[in-house]
């Protein structure tokens, strides 16, 4: 709304100005232009500007699934179709792609097949988690031919249902996996839009409106360069930035946290590649967590980070969460930093002043304190390959199988060489203020020989180390339980002598 629009926004909103954001996109088929408001997710977006009210608000921080939809978006130059958690996605990031809604896919009159099968096998009674199924099962079955059982509870892992006891929905998900293929279930005018999806081009804008927005923000910049991203670093001092965004957002959307300024990485580019070289893996900051389940790279040397993935949140929220989001995030509960830790990476550090490298052991200095500097970002996340032969692993325990928060989530790497142990690290996280590598696991099996190493003596060992808190995930004593048991449990699997 525009200052003339309505005067008496002025005084409501102190005359202060909102940098709305200029986003162009299409919605179910349709395009659209919108000048979105700081920090306004998609849900919002949805409910309030297009008036469409299919698309469901529950939990609000990514947990239900009530809010999905399918984003049509260019990745590895083709189009795909993604699930994500409207409530979590900002809305200015609608910019060049295309928005599907509940609404899009059927009507009263002629449901989707999708739809008719929820219809058909009894798979709602209140109907209020129905509309994310539907668009979590769209995704699926858009992007997979015949889907495995695996598959779809991979695909439904992050939607809730407090009715039909999910065996119906099961049973409509099979039905269309074995029954329908990709082309049956996206619809022409999708894909009629696939070619403009692909071609689009052109950064978003912005314009200073008086307003009143829902938000305590009031500037959501996506810069399209580094040199852009480096002079708003430096102009706006109170920025906070955003790379995915799946914690930020919880905490405005149930905690009301204030962040007057957010600087959204995603609209740069280059930066969503997973490349192989000489030194190891690099992983760019945009590279989601479904990047990395989909990369050769990561498969061939890596395979033990996407089974740690696959149990990291949902596939919604999965689809634009980054690694480099979860690190910089400094969680003492993020479900990577002990594998990252393990593995001996590094941080490639972009400012206007040039690039630096960090270990990332040198990086956690504190609770949610970090080396970065405030002119700072991670651009990308180096790892250098272990030997093929070298025991890599890494557990999580928390009280669901996923789209949970670990209570102890660790990593172990251990190598030997005739014999005898040459190399040695547990990292650990939810047992201290950061992620923390243990000194006495290192220090217990360095250069020991395998006949001497007992896995009771250094579980033990390695459990009095740590001094973890007690909360609502877990206990101390609970907690240093479970250091004990992942300990033993990997050193009885390496005498066994299990390989990654």
């Amino acid at each position: 709304m525009n200052k003339t629009d309505n005067p008496s926004l002025l005084n409501e909103a102190s005359g202060r100005a909102y940098q709305y954001n200029r986003v162009r996109f299409w919605l179910n088929g349709k395009p659209f232009r919108a000048e979105i408001p700081p920090a306004q997710t998609t849900l919002e977006f949805l409910q309030q500007n297009a008036q469409l009210y299919g698309t469901k608000c529950s939990c609000n921080e990514g947990d239900c699934g009530a809010c999905t939809v399918v984003l049509a978006r260019v990745r590895d130059g083709a189009v795909r179709y993604e699930a994500v958690n409207s409530c979590l996605y900002n809305a200015a990031r609608l910019h060049g792609k295309h928005l599907i809604t509940v609404e899009g896919l059927g009507t009263p009159d002629k449901l989707h097949p999708i739809q008719q099968a929820m219809l058909d096998f009894h798979s709602t009674q209140c109907g209020y988690c129905s509309p994310g199924f539907v668009m979590s099962l769209f995704a699926l079955l858009a992007s997979v031919l015949h889907p495995s059982e695996a598959e779809i509870l991979a695909a439904l892992e992050g939607n809730l249902c407090r009715c039909t006891g999910y065996d119906s929905i099961l049973q409509a998900a099979r039905f269309m996996a074995d029954k329908f293929a990709p082309d049956e279930i996206v619809p022409d005018w999708c894909r009629a839009l696939e070619k403009e999806v692909l071609a689009f081009q052109g950064p978003s804008g912005s314009v200073e409106k008086i307003g009143v927005p829902l938000r305590h923000c009031r500037k959501y910049h996506l810069p399209s360069t580094l040199e852009d991203l480096a002079t708003l670093l430096h102009q706006e001092p109170e920025h906070t930035i955003i790379n995915g965004g799946t914690d930020i957002m919880v905490q405005m959307n149930v905690q009301r946290r204030q962040y007057p300024v957010l600087i959204d990485l995603s609209a740069l580019p280059g930066l969503d590649r997973v490349e192989s070289g000489p030194d190891g893996i690099s992983i760019g900051a945009n590279a989601t967590y479904s990047d990395l389940l989909c990369s050769e790279a990561i498969s061939s040397s890596l395979p033990v980070l996407q089974d740690l993935i696959m149990l990291v949140a949902s596939r919604q929220i999965r689809n634009f969460a980054t690694l480099s989001g979860n690190i910089a995030n400094a969680s003492p509960i993020g479900d990577t930093l002990p594998l990252l830790l393990a593995l001996e990476a590094s941080l490639v550090l972009y400012s206007s002043s040039g690039e630096r490298k960090l270990p990332l052991r040198g990086f956690f200095l504190d609770y949610r304190k970090t080396a970065l500097r405030p002119d700072e970002i991670i651009k990308s996340i180096l790892i250098p390959l272990p030997p093929q032969s070298a025991f890599l692993r890494s557990l999580k325990a928390a009280k669901r199988k996923a789209v949970d928060i670990s209570s102890v989530v660790s990593a172990v790497r251990i190598e030997e060489r005739d014999g005898r142990i040459c190399f040695a690290e547990l990292a650990l996280g939810g047992v201290a203020p950061v992620p923390k590598l243990s000194r006495q696991f290192h220090n217990a099996l360095a250069n020991m020989e395998l006949q001497g190493l007992h896995p009771s003596e250094i579980a033990d060992f390695v459990a009095a180390e740590f001094q973890p808190i007690s909360d609502v995930r877990g206990s101390d004593a609970y907690r240093s339980k479970l250091i004990r048991n992942h300990v033993l449990k990997y050193l009885r699997e390496f005498l066994e002598g299990g390989q990654s």
